[in-house]
Formats: structure tokens, C-alpha cells, sequence
């Protein structure tokens, strides 16, 4: 596979972690007030007592680092494509549920809103077609988690990996790093402490 075709896919999956992202967002909240009083003359100068304005003010919002998102990969050997009725019989047998933007997410629990972790197609837009499964092959599957979440980063990362390692050998593929190139022990080391060093950022922040 080219690498013009691995930049393309993970334009795509970074875009659904960006749209995860600024689903998360709150919406800015606006300053109220009501306006000074008016004399029946027209004069706002005059002698009549004016009353203080109620403003309701907005406090100054903590500085907020940005987010950094987290991807792997799990792609076929060869280069051949995966089917993706296989995937996500996989994904469902893993305990992932099909939810947001067409892709599946891992849960620390039922009552959970936001995932520990998410998995999308590498075929854009990333989303799965549940309802054209048998037809349909893909290049992979992504494995991304977005920080800082919800949840130990370090514990989501393990599990993530953990997850791509079971996925391969059910699929029949390999582990790669959000590069398209061969997973090791010195990549996985190296990204965790990179989540470390966010962690401490937040703290600080």
C-alpha cells in the first residue's frame, strides 16, 4: 500500500477523533445585563436614583490544554483487504458497541458516556455499514483514544494495545503504529511515556 493511500486513511480517522472532540466542547456562555434606567425626560443624567446593573459574570476558564490523540493499526498481512463482516464480529466479540459517527467504542462500564477508547475503519470515512457487511472489505482497522478523557490514560493505552494484539491474531493481521510501520516494544514505551508527560501537563495546567 502507498503511502499517499496510509495519509488518506488517517486524515480520515483523526478526522472522527477531531469531530469527538469538538462534540465534547461546551458551549461559551454569554454576560447578561439590563440596561440603565431612563428618566421620563429622556435624561439619563438626571437625578433619578439609578439602580445597579445585575451582571452575571463568567469566570475566567482554567487554560485548557489540547487535546492529543493516540492510534494504532491492525491491517491484514499482504496488504490484502479484511472483511469487514470479520471485524466486526471481532469488535462485538471484544465487547465494543457500535455508537457515534458509525465506529465502536470501548466502555469502562454501562452507564459510561464517553469511550476509553474507539475503533474505526481505515477504508474513509471510517465509519462501518452495518447494513453492508458481506460485500464489503476494508484496509484495517484504527485503534485511536483521545486525552485527556476519561479514566487512567496509561490503563486505556494498555488495553488499547491489548485489544490490537487480540484483533490481530483473530483477524489473521498485524500491529502497526499510527505511521503504517511494525509495532515493538520500543514504540510502545516511547508513546507511553509521551501519555505521561501529557498527564503531567494537564496536572500542572
Amino acid at each position: 500500500m502507498s503511502e499517499l493511500r496510509w495519509i488518506l486513511l488517517s486524515l480520515g480517522v483523526l478526522l472522527i477523533a477531531g469531530l469527538y472532540c469538538w462534540g465534547r466542547k461546551p458551549f461559551r456562555k454569554f454576560r447578561l445585563a439590563f440596561p440603565k434606567p431612563v428618566s421620563p425626560a429622556g435624561d439619563a443624567t438626571s437625578e433619578t436614583p439609578t439602580i445597579q446593573e445585575p451582571v452575571v459574570e463568567q469566570p475566567r476558564p482554567r487554560r485548557r490544554t489540547p487535546d492529543k490523540i493516540v492510534t494504532l493499526r491492525v491491517v491484514c498481512q499482504h496488504d490484502k483487504d479484511m472483511k469487514s463482516a470479520d471485524a466486526v464480529l471481532a469488535l462485538k466479540r471484544f465487547g465494543l458497541l457500535h455508537g457515534k459517527y458509525g465506529v465502536f467504542h470501548r466502555f469502562a462500564d454501562a452507564g459510561s458516556e464517553e469511550p476509553l477508547f474507539s475503533v474505526a475503519s481505515l477504508t474513509e470515512p471510517g465509519s462501518f455499514d452495518l447494513d453492508d457487511l458481506d460485500s464489503s472489505g476494508i484496509a484495517g482497522l484504527s485503534l485511536f483514544m483521545v486525552l485527556p478523557g476519561t479514566g487512567d490514560a496509561v490503563a486505556r493505552f494498555d488495553a488499547m494495545i491489548q485489544l490490537a494484539r487480540d484483533l490481530a491474531e483473530d483477524l489473521a493481521g498485524v500491529v502497526l503504529d499510527e505511521r503504517g510501520s511494525s509495532w515493538s516494544i520500543q514504540r510502545e514505551r516511547y508513546i507511553r511515556e509521551e501519555i505521561i508527560q501529557f498527564q503531567h501537563q494537564i496536572s500542572r495546567a
